[in-house]
C-alpha cells in the first residue's frame, strides 16, 4: 500500500484540527454563557450532557483541552521532523484515549449523547489515525520526500 506523501498527510491534518477547534470552541462559547450546545438533530442530549457533572475538571470545561489539543495538533502540521510527528502522534493517542473515555461517560454514567461530542470524538480518532500514518511512514526522514524518493536516493 502506497502512503501519501508527508506534505499531504500534514495538510488533511491541519484541517481536520482546524475543524476540531471549531468544533471544541462552539462548545466551550455555548458553555460560557450558561447553556448547552444546540443538538442539531433536536433531542436533549447536548444539553443532559453540559449539564452533567462530568462536563467540566475543576472548574474547566472538557471542551477548553480538546481546543488546546486540537492546536497543537495544528502547530505540529507545520513542522516536518521527528518531534513534530511525534508529538503530533503522542496529543493524537492522548485525544483519542479522552474522548473514548468521554463516549463511555456519556453512554453509561450519563445515558446521554451529545453531537457535538460525537463530532469531535471522530475528529480526534481520524487525527489519530493521520498522525500514527505521519510517524511511522515518515520517521527519520530530513524532510517532506516521499518514500518513493527516499528509496531513490539511497540506491
Amino acid at each position: 500500500m502506497k502512503l501519501p506523501t508527508e506534505a499531504t498527510l500534514r495538510r488533511i491534518i491541519a484541517f481536520v484540527a482546524a475543524l476540531g477547534i471549531g468544533v471544541a470552541t462552539y462548545i466551550t462559547i455555548a458553555d460560557s454563557g450558561g447553556g448547552a450546545p444546540t443538538c442539531l438533530a433536536g433531542g436533549g442530549g447536548c444539553e443532559t450532557v453540559a449539564s452533567s457533572s462530568y462536563s467540566h475538571i475543576a472548574g474547566v470545561n472538557v471542551a477548553v483541552f480538546g481546543i488546546i489539543g486540537y492546536v497543537a495538533l495544528l502547530a505540529s502540521a507545520f513542522f516536518v521532523n521527528d518531534l513534530a510527528r511525534f508529538g503530533g502522534f503522542a496529543v493524537a493517542l492522548g485525544g483519542f484515549g479522552f474522548s473514548v473515555y468521554l463516549t463511555y461517560l456519556e453512554i453509561f454514567k450519563i445515558e446521554a449523547i451529545c453531537q457535538w461530542c460525537v463530532a469531535s470524538a471522530v475528529l480526534m480518532t481520524i487525527l489519530f489515525v493521520l498522525n500514527a500514518t505521519r510517524l511511522i511512514g515518515y520517521a527519520g526522514t530530513d524532510g517532506p520526500a516521499t518514500r518513493g524518493q527516499l528509496r531513490t536516493e539511497h540506491t
